[in-house]
């Protein structure tokens, strides 16, 4: 004989085979055995059911839901179980001290749909959590037994968030390590699903044999029913046997099927949570393809004002290796625009501290090179770098006190460029190259500075000091303009110091030059050339430092004196003077050859040789010999040959007192 029971058999084994199909064959099938779920505990269902179509209202002063006893302490050793289910929940604390407080070693919220048998956890478009109040704290303590604190305040429209060790806040999308944690996931769900599937085979067997026995015991009542034997000989002790046989089975029957209806759900949530994460890792993408392409993630931080310290929580600031702030991007922009892009007036941007550092050093794929890389951009109306030390005047007024003792500056790279070009009509290709325009140099470079020193020299390390070692090969110092001053001049224009120019070749030059290799080319058109000074040392610094040779050479050479010109050899052996219009030879010999025509009144202190003369008129005021013509009376002779004295001594050059060595 058929009886429902065989409806329910059969309406199990079709549930059973929806454990590997999508959520809405699941739902479906859980709809249609919701019915027998009904059917089954409205007969062999125990506890107690109160049920109404519009609303049950509890009211009490004080309600207590939980397995308790009169006095609201949980019975059976402190275990109990209360499930609220419901499309729509609400919890409410009435009244403006109205509370709601949950304890619990454990509490935890999941945005999930539980379905209507609270064994889904399906993530909908609409998952979310949401907490709204004037003050919101959340405060994580390292405690163990009680709490030590209590959580302090944010006051009204305020949030404060603490932790005594780590606080993270994360908005990532990773790839390989959320890929691994789906395998995992997966790998674990796969050992929950063969172990659901024994225990539902199982758990489908106990069922099948406990409807089984209960269609036996109705079989066997529908047939005693239609005996006419048993009629006559069934007593009241008989029929009562039955039936407890029957009422003894029905509390079985329930928990069987409620556990096997259990199992089923739980492995077809298994089953779509292992199908839904394969689905999901399939679509993650790695490697290149992931750190190429942006994620999404976004962390925004809004307020008025942002404060960021190393404190503890007494307030102290705390300077030990651990403590900093550290900031790991590839980019990183601080703005102090407004909406429209513009620079808020009065913006600025500050930082201050004992060291600062500006490092775009990269790292070989060994780890053993540090090559320095990329380029630090400043771009600004006015760059100013400086080490001055300041104090506080009168006023309480901010002001410089001095240059920072030890203060140093450095520039140190295979080429520095400081230029004042500007740029005009510059144009660009699609790759970014210059095609056209140019650069006009304007404005000025200044150094105000009491020494400055340009060195072109190799040091090493001795002794544990930097000391010079030579001086760089092939290095060059060159300045290039189309007017160059070299002045040391007072405030009031008075020339003061020196200049010095000291190499093994010296040469000052104006000539042409060709314009790739620099190689002299012709001389200037028009050039000049002006050597002044009050006094002017050439080929001596000294009586012991002297020039080997002297050579000037030109198609005209002008040598002017107002007072007096000398030339000396030696120690005045032979002198050249031209002094008060008057021209002077003297030396041990004086020679003189070629053609020589005297037209000016010539007087010989001395005697006077010559091979021939022809005299137009001879004149002698004494005496006149000659060996073959004597006329009138022999006088004695004239008086003897003078000598030239020089006017002008040697004078050693000013000391230098830009030669000093540079260390």
């Amino acid at each position: 004989m058929g009886y429902i029971f065989d409806d329910w058999k059969d309406l199990l084994d079709e549930f059973q085979k929806c454990v590997d199909k999508d959520l809405a064959e699941i739902q479906k099938q859980k709809a249609e055995v919701q019915q027998m779920k009904e059917g089954l505990f409205n007969s062999f269902g125990g506890g107690l059911l109160y049920r109404d179509g519009n609303r049950i209202v509890i009211s009490a002063p004080e309600i207590v839901i939980g397995n308790v006893d009169r006095t609201g302490t949980l019975q059976g050793g402190g275990v109990g179980k209360v499930i609220i289910r419901g499309s729509e929940v609400d919890i409410e604390g009435a009244g403006s001290t109205g509370s709601i407080v949950s304890r619990a070693p454990i509490i935890r919220q999941v945005a999930v749909d539980p379905g209507i048998d609270g064994r889904e956890n399906v993530v909908c478009n609409t998952s979310r959590i949401v907490s709204q109040a004037c003050d919101i704290v959340l405060h994580s303590s390292d405690t163990t037994e009680v709490f030590s604190q209590d959580p302090g305040m944010a006051g009204r429209g305020g949030v404060t968030i603490h932790a005594d060790t780590n606080l993270n806040i994360e908005a990532a999308v990773s790839a390989d390590k959320r890929k691994e944690d789906i395998e995992n996931k997966v790998s674990a769900l796969g050992d929950m699903s063969s172990d659901l599937k024994t225990q539902m085979k199982a758990q489908k067997k106990t069922v099948d044999n406990l409807f089984d026995q209960l269609s036996t015991l109705f079989d066997n009542e529908d047939e005693n029913n239609q005996s006419e034997d048993f009629k006559l000989r069934s007593n009241v002790k008989d029929v009562m046997n039955t039936h407890d046989q029957i009422e003894a089975i029905q509390p079985a029957i329930y928990d069987a099927v409620k556990t096997y209806l259990g199992l089923v759900s739980e492995l077809a949530e298994v089953n779509r949570q292992k199908t839904a994460l394969e689905t999901q890792k399939d679509a993650i993408t790695t490697g290149d393809d992931f750190k190429n392409n942006t994620t999404g993630a976004k962390l925004t931080l809004n307020a008025e004002s942002i404060s960021i310290a190393n404190i503890d929580g007494e307030g102290n600031l705390h300077t030990n290796d651990e403590a900093g702030i550290i900031l790991r991007t590839p980019k990183m922009g601080i703005s102090m625009m407004d909406d429209t892009g513009k620079l808020v007036e009065g913006s600025s941007f500050g930082v201050g501290a004992e060291n600062i550092s500006l490092v775009t050093r990269n790292v070989s794929d060994d780890g053993k090179q540090f090559p320095t890389v990329g380029q630090v951009y400043i771009d600004s109306k006015n760059i100013t770098f400086e080490a001055v030390d300041y104090k506080l005047d009168d006023n309480s007024l901010t002001i410089e006190k001095e240059l920072t003792a030890d203060g140093s500056i450095q520039l140190r790279a295979k080429t520095v460029e400081v230029s004042t070009s500007n740029p005009k009509d510059l144009t660009y290709d699609t790759d970014g190259n210059l095609t056209s325009g140019e650069y006009t140099a304007e404005g000025d470079v200044i150094f105000k500075t009491k020494n400055l020193t340009v060195d072109c020299l190799d040091y090493e390390v001795s002794d544990g000091e930097l000391k010079m070692k030579a001086q760089t090969a092939d290095s060059t110092v060159s300045v290039r303009a189309e007017k160059t001053n070299f002045l040391s001049a007072d405030a009031e224009g008075k020339a003061t110091g020196s200049f010095t120019a000291n190499a093994k070749t010296v040469t000052i030059k104006s000539m042409d030059v060709d314009k790739d290799s620099l190689a002299d080319s012709a001389l200037a058109a028009g050039s000049t050339m002006v050597l002044l000074s009050e006094k002017m040392c050439a080929g001596a610094k000294s009586k012991d430092v002297k020039s080997k040779k002297v050579q000037v050479v030109s198609e005209e050479i002008g040598v002017f004196a107002d007072n007096t010109f000398e030339a000396q050899q030696g120690e005045a052996k032979a002198v050249v003077q031209l002094d008060g219009g008057k021209t002077s030879l003297g030396g041990d010999k004086t020679q003189i050859y070629g053609d020589t025509t005297i037209e000016a009144k010539t007087e010989i202190k001395d005697e006077l040789k010559a091979p021939k003369a022809t005299i137009d008129h001879v004149e002698a005021k004494s005496s006149f010999k000659s060996p073959n013509i004597k006329d009138g009376a022999s006088a004695g002779g004239g008086g003897g040959g003078g000598s030239l004295s020089a006017k002008l001594t040697l004078e050693d050059a000013p000391a230098d007192d830009t030669s000093a060595e540079t260390e």
